[in-house]
């Protein structure tokens, strides 16, 4: 037979070759799974295919596939009708044909049995006998190994395809050399797009001049020769070259870390002739690892400081040059306004440029600003850096980035649980910044204000024991003041009731160990205030009540006080201020604010004030006494703080906090204005009705 390419081709030489040679009838069926089916049909007078294949193999044919033997019906006769119709109804059309003989043979490819071969004849002049069968069997051979012979090619452009597919899909790029010199390496596609290259192009750095591409393969910094790379020391030196890592720059641009293992090629004599090379871009992983080192070591350095400053001014150093050419840190400076904290710079000049430059406060309008507002992180490129507000405050900031040279930026606030601690603000001259740079800083971020959370509890821990310590001794002197005067009144009411039937006596120091008795008294029920506020458990009993009546009547338990002090007290009170509140913490609240009065009044007239507001009714309590500085005025509410020194006045320094949660349980509002030596105003708001 002559050379078939393909399956139809095979089929195709079958019928011109077989017809009429061997009759004009000739059918082929294979072996399709274990089940003998019709391949293919010819007929003369062309030996082609006759239609598509159909119907079923011929009784003869199952009998040849059997048994394996050939068989030999001559004719005419019933029994070759029967040989070729499976089907009674077939055999009208067999009989109007004419067939006189048939054979078959099986088609084998060594022992193994793939098919049959058939053939009929309907011509007088073309009869089939022993030499006829020996020429089927002959071709039936040569049918056998075509078909094999296409089958097995088709295998191999399938495994072919396959390996294709694979090294186009698999994530690791496979460059293959078939001289030792390697001046031509083809690649697959994965090494290609790691590359950045078109998949024709020459890759090797080998490769003649004119197909030389633009790569470069660095060792810390220092560019590789073709003879150092690995594809060309496996080629000539014959052993294999593992695991070599490497920076990939193409075109001038670094395109990352990549290992790059080879392995050589023999030919007949064992002598190496060329190389197999493949290359994995481990520059995520390099970059992964070396982030979880940045950040364990970064997290044990932060933690090192328990100084808020000190932990602040570290973060910004710990950045450059791991993560940015310059880091800065921005956050709320003691004037309110958003300011620069501490800044590293890779240039010591640069850094000293940026410490020197006198830098004005950053305004709402600039990035940096919002992202301290709302806690969002920002990338910004050049034309998006902040100017920080207009006129000399913009020209400011853009002399200092024109000078710096950023042309990248990432903004990442500090969010702690108490809020936004700062703003870090990492700038690079060399790059753009990615998503995948600011979900690191994130991260780093996230470890800094853990850090400096915990450097701030320390601070606010160190300040709660020294205040711990401050409020012992002020608690300790306050208590034993009203206990000694109380101790010497009970003293010397004993001795007075023992020696004489001095009565009036007797009252005065009854009086005096009453007034001590309900001091400490005050000072205990203060105490337990501020655990019962502090924990969120300080009842309120509401009642409809008029403030005027419980402002005459605190007024009237205090005058021996205000007799004793010195002090004229004047009410100013509207009638009917109605309005359902809590009367005894309301009592508190005017007491509390009558008696600072008295304390710092040095004497001096004190007015009180009750009217009706448009929102409800304003209390103000005015003294004419030492006054409070702008500086205290903001302190003086909170827990244990006091404006003067504790040996002239005595307190815990709860009254006024005290006062302002109660007021605010109240839903109002109390203020303050006051000039030193002027005295002070307290002004307390309150709505008639409590919310909620």
């Amino acid at each position: 037979m002559v050379a078939c390419t393909g399956r139809s081709d095979v089929f195709r030489c079958l019928g011109r070759v077989a017809l009429p040679e061997l009759g004009d009838w000739c059918d082929l069926d294979l072996l399709q799974e274990g089940v003998l089916q019709r391949a293919a049909a010819f007929r003369s007078p062309h030996g082609e295919v006759h239609g598509p294949p159909c119907g079923p193999p011929s009784p003869l044919a199952r009998e040849v596939a059997r048994t394996g033997r050939p068989e030999l019906l001559r004719g005419p006769s019933e029994e070759v009708l029967l040989a070729l119709s499976p089907e009674d109804g077939a055999h009208p059309l067999r009989q109007d044909a004419g067939l006189l003989d048939c054979l078959a043979v099986p088609l084998r490819l060594g022992d193994q049995l793939v098919g049959v071969l058939s053939f009929a004849t309907r011509t007088q002049a073309l009869r089939l006998d022993e030499d006829a069968l020996a020429l089927a069997e002959e071709l039936a051979g040569c049918v056998a190994f075509a078909l094999e012979t296409y089958r097995l090619r088709e295998e191999l452009r399938r495994q072919v395809a396959d390996f294709q597919t694979l090294l186009d899909v698999i994530p690791v790029g496979i460059g293959i050399a078939q001289d030792r010199e390697c001046r031509c390496i083809r690649q697959n596609t994965w090494f290609s797009r790691l590359h950045g290259l078109p998949l024709d192009s020459n890759i090797s750095l080998s490769a003649p001049d004119g197909e030389r591409q633009p790569i470069r393969y660095l060792d810390e910094g220092r560019a590789l020769t073709p003879e150092e790379l690995p594809m060309q020391r496996a080629a000539t030196t014959g052993q294999e070259v593992l695991d070599v890592e490497l920076e990939l720059e193409v075109q001038g641009q670094r395109r990352g870390t990549v290992v790059i293992s080879a392995v050589p090629l023999f030919d007949e004599a064992h002598r190496p002739r060329g190389s197999i090379g493949t290359i994995q871009d481990v520059t995520a992983r390099k970059r992964a690892t070396e982030a979880q080192r940045f950040l364990a070591e970064s997290s044990a350095v932060l933690s090192s400081s328990l100084d808020p400053e000190q932990t602040s001014r570290t973060l910004a150093r710990l950045c450059v040059p791991a993560l940015a050419n310059a880091a800065a840190l921005f956050g709320w400076r003691p004037d309110g306004k958003l300011g620069l904290v501490s800044v590293t710079h890779e240039s010591p000049a640069a850094e000293s440029l940026i410490a020197s430059a006198d830098l004005p406060a950053l305004s709402e309008e600039t990035p940096i600003h919002e992202a301290m507002v709302s806690g969002r992180p920002r990338l910004l490129a050049m034309v998006d850096l902040p100017d920080g507000g207009h006129g000399e405050r913009a020209d400011a900031w853009r002399e200092l980035r024109w000078r710096l040279g950023l042309h990248s930026l990432m903004l990442i606030p500090l969010a702690t649980p108490h809020g936004v601690a700062g703003v870090l603000v990492l700038g690079s001259s060399e790059r753009t910044f990615t998503e995948d740079d600011l979900t690191f800083a994130r991260e780093y971020a996230a470890h800094a204000s853990y850090a400096i959370d915990n450097a701030r509890l320390y601070r606010e821990a160190r300040e709660a024991v020294a205040l711990r310590e401050e409020f012992l001794g002020i608690a300790g002197h306050e208590l034993r003041t009203p206990l000694t005067a109380l101790q010497l009144g009970l003293q010397s009411l004993v001795r007075h009731a023992a020696t004489s039937g001095d009565c009036v006596g007797v009252v005065k120091w009854v009086a005096t160990c009453q007034r001590q008795g309900e001091r400490l008294n005050r000072l205990v029920g203060d105490l337990l205030d501020v655990s019962r506020i502090t924990s969120g458990r300080l009842p309120l009993v509401l009642e409809e009540m008029d403030l005027a009546v419980l402002v005459e009547e605190v007024a009237a338990r205090m005058r021996p006080e205000l007799e004793t002090a010195g002090c004229a007290l004047s009410l100013t009170l509207e009638s009917s201020l109605a309005g359902s509140w809590d009367r005894s913490r309301l009592d508190q609240v005017v007491t509390n604010l009558l008696a600072n009065a008295v304390k710092y009044g040095q004497g001096r007239p004190i007015e009180v004030s009750a009217v009706a507001t448009a929102d409800g009714v304003s209390l103000r309590v005015r003294d004419e006494g030492i006054g409070i500085s702008g500086v205290d005025q903001a302190r003086i509410f909170e827990r244990f703080e006091r404006a003067v020194p504790d040996r002239h006045y005595g307190g815990l320094g709860l009254g006024l906090w005290i006062t302002k949660q109660i007021v605010s349980l109240l839903g109002g509002h109390i203020r303050v204005e006051s000039e030193q030596g002027r005295g002070s105003a307290f002004t307390v708001a309150l709505p008639r009705r409590v919310e909620g």
